[in-house]
């Protein structure tokens, strides 16, 4: 099949430097995946007949990184572009279901492109044409997520690649060939063995994917391995989460989403999730089903105990959440209005927005210490309520009947 990829002049000038000096050279794998599909890749992989020793001499000239010579790889840096350029190679046996114990260098781009994960990222291309030896460009026309090969042995080989399986069927709206999905259920328990950093980043990467409801309900049982919690919930319940993730775009509020009525932070914790991530999810979650109510001194509450932009992901959660009615989703949205006119009108919500500060009551007598924030909160309470107006002057009339009453 006739197929011109249009690569980086960077890519190209290391493909025609590794032939000048004699050696077969291909981009490999994502790359080429992604050219077919139209999108631009991110990185421009290479693998190469070149020996590690060979690909440093090649680009004696270049600034190379030595990124893992006993694997063959050789990061090649042209006009600032990181290229990984690797020798073609056989992998040897995988005991920690993660990475080959030891690898062997080949000449033959068939026995490198054998031991790849899916058909799709099995491609290989330069110049004189494409290395297509697993029915990988039909694939990715027939919108296939397909192992090469056997898939118990693909899977075994490496655990993660149950999750890369999900991740590019729900990413890139896939199916998963049948054979491919069967291995999936039957080998989940090898995500045992991989870290929950590298499943946290495919695990996030799927619930952006355009098709990760189909995906993750398809998938539950190999999401509780990693996330246990979730074996509580009902298929129908998980299915209804999925549904709501899939309103917003927002991975905070995604994570809410799912999350919801389970310890959210022990999860995300135990995923390795980065701490603002955690906070914001755990917050959220706590606040799902408090009451926003449409007025003034409602909206100005919330605002003070959760923030401005907290407070907004708050009622974006309610509002894709499916469990409100159209009544309270109207309620919601008039919520949402009010914060923006208090927001904009500079109304008082905080102590950052009270027309006094701490100095400003120690200058009209008040002693410095716990009594100047009590009296401040006390302050900000009633303005809120609308019980004072929060003019300087108004506020600084109240300290003194204070000060004058003790």
């Amino acid at each position: 099949m006739d197929i011109e990829i249009k690569m980086p002049e960077e890519a190209e000038r290391a493909l025609m430097i590794l032939k000048s000096f004699g050696h077969e050279a291909y981009v490999v794998g994502g790359c080429v995946r992604d050219a077919i599909l139209g999108s631009v890749p991110s990185d421009w992989d290479i693998t190469t007949s070149a020996l590690p020793d060979e690909i440093l001499s090649c680009f004696i000239g270049y600034r190379t990184i030595d990124t893992g010579l006993k694997h063959g790889t050789v990061t090649v840096v042209i006009n600032k572009m990181n290229i990984e350029i690797t020798t073609y190679r056989i992998d040897g046996k995988y005991s920690d279901n993660r990475r080959p114990d030891e690898v062997t260098f080949t000449d033959k781009v068939s026995m490198d492109l054998m031991r790849r994960d899916f058909t799709m990222n099995s491609l290989a291309y330069n110049k004189e044409g494409i290395v297509d030896l697993f029915g990988g460009i039909e694939d990715i026309k027939n919108k296939t997520v397909k192992c090469v090969g056997v898939p118990d042995e693909r899977f075994q080989e490496d655990g993660l690649r149950i999750l890369r399986a999900m991740r590019f069927a729900a990413v890139l709206g896939f199916a998963v060939e049948e054979k491919t999905r069967k291995s999936i259920h039957k080998n989940k328990s090898l995500l045992q063995n991989i870290s929950y950093e590298r499943i946290n980043s495919e695990f996030n990467k799927t619930i952006r994917g355009i098709n990760c409801r189909e995906i993750l309900s398809e998938y539950k049982d190999v999401v509780e391995v990693f996330i246990p919690e979730i074996s509580e919930l009902m298929d129908e319940m998980w299915i209804d989460r999925l549904n709501s993730a899939s309103l917003v775009d927002n991975i905070i509020l995604k994570l809410s989403l799912l999350f919801y009525g389970m310890d959210a932070e022990q999860i995300l914790r135990r995923m390795k999730s980065d701490n603002d991530t955690i906070k914001v999810v755990k917050l959220l979650t706590l606040n799902m089903n408090g009451e926003i109510d449409p007025e003034h001194k409602s909206v100005k509450r919330w605002l003070n105990k959760l923030g401005l932009e907290n407070l907004k992901l708050l009622i974006h959660l309610k509002t894709a959440s499916l469990k409100y009615s159209e009544a309270e989703i109207k309620d919601l949205r008039k919520a949402e209005a009010l914060m923006d006119t208090i927001v904009k009108e500079n109304q008082c919500y905080s102590l950052s927005t009270l027309a006094v500060k701490g100095t400003d009551l120690v200058a009209a007598g008040i002693p410095k210490g716990p009594r100047v924030g009590g009296i401040l909160n006390e302050m900000l309470k009633k303005v809120m309520d609308d019980e004072l107006e929060n003019k300087k002057e108004d506020l600084l009339d109240y300290v003194i009947k204070i000060k004058n009453k003790n």
